[in-house]
């Protein structure tokens, strides 16, 4: 049974997802490039200085964003409905990874173009990309959702393409998708209805027969 906090370790966890609340708002109100200590410190009527008694730099900051942003993608990805069939429930948590994008844009964006920020603490930089995919909650719930398909006979592993290799096409396409719906087609956006048969036709490559 977890050790029940203290009041004071309680105000700490507090005060600690009040920051990160504050710079989540900065970032989807106004950009990461508005996110400061002293923007921070001004939404949550706090002291800069005092910021630093729970965060060491504005990059570790943006460093727990980004990891709570991952956590609630994993969080969105597991929520599909385990009944449906592997192919249908492949094709869904791809719709969630697109809808989540969608709507958490400016938290979307911080999760992947701001890697730098965050690499020397969550991805050591000498260990393989399979390696670190593999440390990665969301893309297991991928992997775990390809190897289901390939385990009922509906997609077929080849000696060079691997459960991994089309768990890492499948990231890539829903990816792809996510990224343009935020920038080149921000305007209009690809339809729902329209995702839901370009994964179907793009995940078909990988169906044996």
């Amino acid at each position: 049974m977890p050790e029940e906090l203290s009041p004071r370790e309680r105000r700490h966890q507090r005060t600690q997802q009040a920051i990160l609340e504050a710079a989540r708002q900065i970032i989807r109100e106004e950009g990461v490039d508005s996110l400061s200590m002293r923007a921070i410190a001004d939404r949550i009527d706090y002291s800069p200085a005092g910021l630093y008694e729970y965060f060491g730099s504005k990059e570790e900051i943006v460093g727990g964003v980004c990891s709570e942003g991952f956590l609630r993608l994993t969080q969105r990805l597991q929520s599909t409905d385990p009944s449906l069939p592997p192919l249908d429930y492949l094709v869904e948590m791809g719709l969630s990874y697109i809808s989540f994008a969608m709507s958490n844009s400016d938290f979307f964006m911080l999760m992947f173009t701001n890697a730098p920020l965050v690499a020397p603490a969550n991805f050591p930089q000498d260990e393989a990309p399979e390696t670190l995919l593999r440390r990665s909650p969301a893309f297991q719930s991928l992997y775990r959702a390809v190897q289901r398909c390939v385990d009922a006979g509906v997609f077929i592993e080849r000696p060079d393409f691997d459960v991994l290799g089309i768990a890492i096409a499948c990231w890539q396409i829903v990816h792809g998708i996510s990224m343009l719906n935020l920038t080149t087609m921000r305007i209009k956006p690809i339809d729902p209805a329209r995702q839901r048969v370009t994964l179907r036709t793009l995940l078909s490559g990988f169906i044996q027969g």
